[in-house]
């Protein structure tokens, strides 16, 4: 694995457009799936056409989807579901770079035909785009490995510091714990806001924040392959902001959005899902079965 030198090159994800209306019906897989690997059958015209399907990511969002040393390779548990699901459909399937907010306009504008990121599934974004939600995601602690200061739960860095990107929804999490902080008596939690994930991890290996607050897909990552596992621990006694991951499709392209969702049933039934989050060791983290605007509020 690279070293953690090169992980603090990949910038994480940050904050996506979550504006609208609140809309879209919980879906699950059907039964019998679409017909898939044969040239592309049951995807829209349009994708035929093309002869590929073009999904848009960030590509800095380890395990998920990265580029690799070369800046040119994409890797991860994202990149190998789409080429397993590209061989479900039949079809080449390519990724777009993208910054993380212009993820869902490329979706909706068409010059891409999804996106896979990690795209938190809420009702408010319901309003813009429709979701395949294929994961779970979270919050987690992470620390310096050994956990020197003995932190299992959020009120345990009760009078710490804890490392934030700036303007991440983390940030209102460690405001609500340093409150009940205060309610108990004890020293608030001091929140320092930086640019960008690698850099407030940094604060963390170095010591100068006790802890970092990140989705927990990559905390889980780091904390086992960063400088070969010897940089992070991750806090695993409680997760915080659980929430569905999703795939992103355009409103009304539910031809598209159901023949992904027949697709991705087959990766679950052929044990093709399991194997890849075996893989890049995010099992727990695995869904029952890939849904249509799942999530609950």
């Amino acid at each position: 694995m690279a070293p953690y030198s090169t992980w603090r090159l990949l910038i994480g994800a940050a904050c996506a457009v979550a504006v609208g209306l609140v809309g879209g019906c919980v879906t699950t897989a059907p039964s019998n799936p679409p017909a898939a690997g044969q040239g592309g059958a049951g995807l829209p015209q349009t994708v035929k056409d093309k002869g590929e399907l073009v999904i848009g990511s960030e590509l800095s969002t380890p395990p998920l989807t990265y580029l690799d040393t070369d800046g040119k390779t994409v890797k991860g548990l994202n990149h190998e579901l789409a080429q397993a699901l590209g061989a479900k459909l039949g079809i080449k399937v390519t990724f777009a770079q993208y910054a993380f907010a212009g993820l869902i306009p490329a979706v909706q504008s068409g010059k891409v035909d999804l996106a896979m990121d990690i795209i938190n599934d809420t009702k408010e974004r319901q309003g813009l785009v429709d979701f395949v939600d294929y994961l779970r995601n979270g919050t987690t602690i992470l620390l310096k490995k050994g956990n020197p200061e003995g932190v299992r739960v959020l009120t345990d860095l009760c009078g710490r510091s804890v490392a934030a990107v700036r303007g991440s929804v983390q940030i209102g999490l460690v405001e609500k714990a340093s409150a009940t902080c205060a309610a108990q008596g004890r020293p608030a939690i001091t929140v320092n806001q930086y640019a960008n994930p690698p850099e407030a991890r940094l604060q963390v290996q170095t010591g100068k924040n006790t802890a970092f607050l990140g989705n927990t897909p990559v905390m889980l990552y780091l904390a086992k392959n960063a400088d070969g596992g010897t940089a992070f621990e991750a806090a695993t006694a409680e997760r915080y902001l659980e929430q569905p991951v999703g795939l992103i499709f355009a409103k009304g392209n539910a031809q598209l959005r159901d023949t992904v969702l027949g697709a991705l049933a087959q990766l679950w039934a052929d044990g093709t899902y399991a194997r890849l989050l075996d893989q890049y060791g995010l099992r727990d983290l695995a869904l029952e079965r890939p849904t249509v605007n799942g999530a609950a509020g």
